[in-house]
């Protein structure tokens, strides 16, 4: 571009000069008036010639610049969209390892629910007879609780009986009296076994009816 604004002041200069060189050989020649005025009239051209020049050159110098400056924009907006790509990518990443352990918890909490179900099921089944069961319950611990007293008075009762009775088999007594005291001893301690005894089952009836009433839930 800057060599075709050259070429048209060349050749606007030679036709210029062709011109007046024409102009020159039809005249008889220039006056000296004429010829400072040509000299003038041609360093103006000169001027205006160098002045466009250099206003080619500073409007070239400014598009360079702007080439340069798009450039680098251009470049700029490569890298940015080239670290959305990256930062893109990561949280993709990310969000399919979340959907994993989602997946993860959802079976975790399926289980739960079939756990949660089951123990709820028991516990309706208590609740449905929950009257009768507690109802057992109480009477049970009555009769645990009466049972434990039979015992200790069954106890109270064979104690009676024991210091006559060993005193007859330590040979410091051996009348009949002393005979039938420990036949009622040996009496008294049968009842007292069968009353424990007694208890025992009670106790063991009393733990199983506990146990079926509890339901254990699953733990969180």
């Amino acid at each position: 571009m800057m060599s075709s604004w050259k070429a048209s002041l060349v050749v606007g200069f030679v036709l210029g000069s062709i011109l007046a060189s024409a102009v020159w050989n039809r005249s008889p020649g220039p006056s000296q008036e004429e010829y400072e005025l040509l000299l003038q009239k041609n360093a103006l051209l000169a001027e205006k010639k160098q002045a466009l020049q250099e206003s080619f050159e500073a409007l070239e110098t400014h598009k360079a610049l702007e080439l340069e400056k798009a450039f680098e924009q251009l470049a700029n907006k490569q890298a940015e969209l080239e670290q959305q790509k990256a930062d893109y990518e990561k949280q993709l990443a990310q969000l399919k390892q979340q959907q994993k352990k989602l997946v993860v918890t959802k079976k975790k909490l399926d289980t739960k629910v079939v756990e949660l179900k089951t123990a709820t099921e028991k516990q309706q089944v208590v609740l449905t007879h929950s009257k009768e069961l507690y109802q057992q319950q109480l009477l049970l611990q009555k009769q645990v609780a009466n049972t434990e007293a039979d015992v200790k008075k069954a106890k109270r009762v064979a104690e009676d009986f024991k210091k006559p009775c060993d005193e007859f088999k330590s040979g410091t007594s051996w009348n009949w009296v002393s005979q039938a005291d420990c036949d009622k001893y040996d009496v008294k301690i049968k009842a007292v076994a069968d009353e424990e005894a007694q208890l025992t089952a009670l106790k063991t009836e009393l733990e199983a009816l506990n146990q079926k009433i509890e339901v254990n839930l699953p733990k969180k």
